[in-house]
């Protein structure tokens, strides 16, 4: 397997900053890896460097791409002979919450999904809330005064401010249902084919309940203790675009060569 990586902006012969360290840790051990000029692939041009081999398993680990996106990336790596890990169905179903949702639905927060001409105010209203955690089908909002709504009448002014520091509402909207979480306790894990991944520790059930349920060969699951002492999964993500948090770099390579 090759792991592929962007480069830097301003240096395409070197990897990205942000995975210079889990660069080296893939190096060491030797893991085959390429990086990728990623404003060329904008452009419609994909030359990683070194070139991917006929028939080579090929796994992403950069920045977030929507699906259409990712689909041509799928695209253009098979273009070069290689095989994508993560085909475009998988992605999208751990990068957006209503597709992973329905899977997961009682281990996590209640939600609603909106497209953003509906009126979402009058919705939640009628089904007896007083407030939301409101994001589109990918992020919250980390600015202002982010996506916790606690006056539903201000659910529009919130959109906007996703509009204006976001720059698009992904997918739509999703109102879940607000839980009070002990932020010191929240962890993330990944799952590789099929298997929970710890960075230290044992593996919670509802993590390997994940695992069990979401057909993707790499993803991560966030989850976090509520205030009642009760697991909760915040959120997935594509493996491929999820940040390292807490995991060291040795820790998440080593775990592409564990056996599933």
């Amino acid at each position: 397997m090759r792991l592929i990586y962007p480069a830097d902006t301003f240096n395409p012969k070197v990897v990205d900053e942000i995975y210079a360290d889990e660069f080296v840790a893939a190096q060491t051990a030797g893991l085959s890896i390429s990086i990728f000029n990623f404003e060329d692939f904008q452009e419609g041009r994909f030359c990683p460097r070194p070139a991917i081999q006929d028939g080579e398993p090929v796994l992403y680990r950069g920045w977030m791409l929507p699906p259409n996106d990712y689909a041509r990336f799928h695209e253009a790596i098979s273009a070069v002979g290689g095989t994508p890990v993560t085909d475009v169905s998988s992605y999208t179903l751990c990068h957006h919450l209503p597709r992973w949702y329905p899977l997961l639905t009682e281990f996590t927060s209640e939600t609603m999904t909106f497209s953003e001409s509906d009126d979402i105010a009058l919705a939640l209203t009628e089904a007896g809330w007083k407030g939301c955690f409101l994001k589109d089908y990918v992020k919250s909002l980390s600015t202002d005064a982010g996506s916790l709504v606690h006056d539903l009448s201000t659910i529009p002014n919130v959109i906007a401010k996703m509009r204006k520091y976001r720059g698009q509402i992904e997918g739509g909207l999703c109102a879940r249902r607000i839980e009070e979480y002990d932020a010191s306790t929240e962890r993330r894990y990944f799952v590789w084919n099929g298997v929970a991944h710890s960075d230290s520790g044992e593996v919670p059930q509802i993590v390997a309940e994940a695992a069990s349920r979401v057909l993707s060969p790499f993803f991560s699951v966030d989850i976090a203790t509520r205030r009642d002492g009760a697991l909760s999964i915040i959120e997935l993500g594509d493996g491929q675009v999820s940040d390292r948090k807490h995991w060291s770099c040795d820790n998440l390579i080593r775990m592409f060569a564990t056996p599933a």
